[in-house]
């Protein structure tokens, strides 16, 4: 507390001084609040992207990731105060209330922000690289279709569409009810190519071609903070497109929606614009816990081409192909555990036959 009145209205200017330099960016030192400092880092994320040097989608990712997890627990903190303790706090938080790669991203947005303040002098050294390695932990179960699950969801989803096309007080949704009639198309259209879906979003009527029986995957769909939705070149992490030979019995789908579409989406929203991947994603939820598949979501089919795959006997370089992943990717998350010694069991057979004597 300030001994007089004069000594008490200095420090109220220091203090609104101080507020108003971190509101203008002009200087961060160590009393900087680490919201300021995450604002700053993320204004020269936008400036990477729309250099090209970075993905829109990586933009508005780590901001979600900021302002859901980071900021509520460090944003009022001084940056002289985010210690390693706090820093591991916020991350095993995200681990045990979410998941591993939740985690991953949570540690990955805080090192960015801390890293900016290091490079500006605001800390003295990154928290966040002194963190513990994150552990994924057990290896989570495959969750995919079997082929009588496959149909009859296929089924269930044609009939379930037509009983969205009206609100609650039965006036009909007109042209809002249509992604309710897509979903059955946007299942075939995942099964048959095992794209992720702001990537099958992104494709237009062009990237199909019904003489050659292919699709081409080369864009996919983000939510830019203040510009919408937006078409990104190349699919998800920037990696590059794909040209896939589709089946023979999703064929009809993919010629319908291409003439349907001109040189729009293949799947568009009410106005003929693209559709938000994560509001079709929690209409995949609602419709697959109304018709009793409540544990499938959009990615379990993309989990189902690749375990589809698997049971063929395809290598994880021809699953990797299809899915436009890795190898490594491929062997952790889309291949449930063999045998490996399947060329080497016949020899161990007869290791006690007495007829080898």
């Amino acid at each position: 507390m300030a001994a007089t009145k004069t000594q008490a209205v200095n420090r109220l200017k220091e203090a609104l001084l101080q507020l108003s330099d971190e509101a203008t960016g002009d200087d961060i030192g160590k009393e900087t609040r680490l919201d300021v400092v995450a604002d700053l880092y993320l204004e020269e994320l936008e400036l990477e992207a729309e250099l090209g040097n970075l993905a829109a989608g990586t933009v508005s990712l780590y901001r979600r990731v900021l302002k859901n997890w980071v900021r509520p627990a460090l944003g009022q903190l001084q940056c002289h105060e985010v210690r390693v303790s706090r820093c591991d706090r916020v991350v095993r938080n995200a681990r045990m209330k979410r998941s591993y790669d939740t985690a991953k991203l949570v540690k990955a947005a805080l090192a960015g922000v801390c890293d900016y303040a290091v490079r500006h002098g605001a800390m003295d050294v990154n928290p966040v690289r002194s963190l513990r390695r994150l552990s994924r932990g057990g290896k989570k179960e495959i969750l995919s279709l079997t082929t009588s699950q496959r149909i009859d969801l296929l089924a269930k989803l044609r009939a379930y569409g037509p009983t969205r096309q009206a609100d609650s007080r039965g006036r009909s949704l007109g042209r809002r009810g249509r992604i309710w009639l897509d979903l059955p198309d946007i299942m075939e259209a995942m099964l048959s190519t095992g794209v992720r879906i702001g990537e099958l979003l992104a494709m237009f009527g062009s990237d199909v071609d019904p003489d050659a029986s292919t699709v081409t995957i080369g864009h996919h769909v983000v939510r830019v903070t203040g510009a919408g939705l937006r078409r990104e070149h190349l699919r998800k992490g920037g990696v590059d497109g794909l040209l896939l030979i589709v089946p023979e019995w999703s064929m009809a789908m993919w010629e319908r929606r291409r003439e349907a579409a001109g040189d729009g989406p293949l799947f568009a929203s009410f106005a003929g614009g693209l559709l938000d991947p994560s509001n079709v994603i929690n209409r995949i939820e609602e419709a697959m816990k109304a018709i009793g598949y409540g544990w499938v979501t959009s990615h379990v089919f993309r989990k189902t081409v690749g375990l589809v795959l698997d049971e063929a006997d395809r290598p994880s370089t021809a699953i990797a192909d299809q899915l436009g992943n890795t190898v490594a990717v491929v062997e952790r998350h889309y291949r449930k555990p063999r045998a490996s010694n399947q060329a080497n069991v016949a020899a161990l057979e007869g290791m006690l036959d007495p007829s080898g004597l």
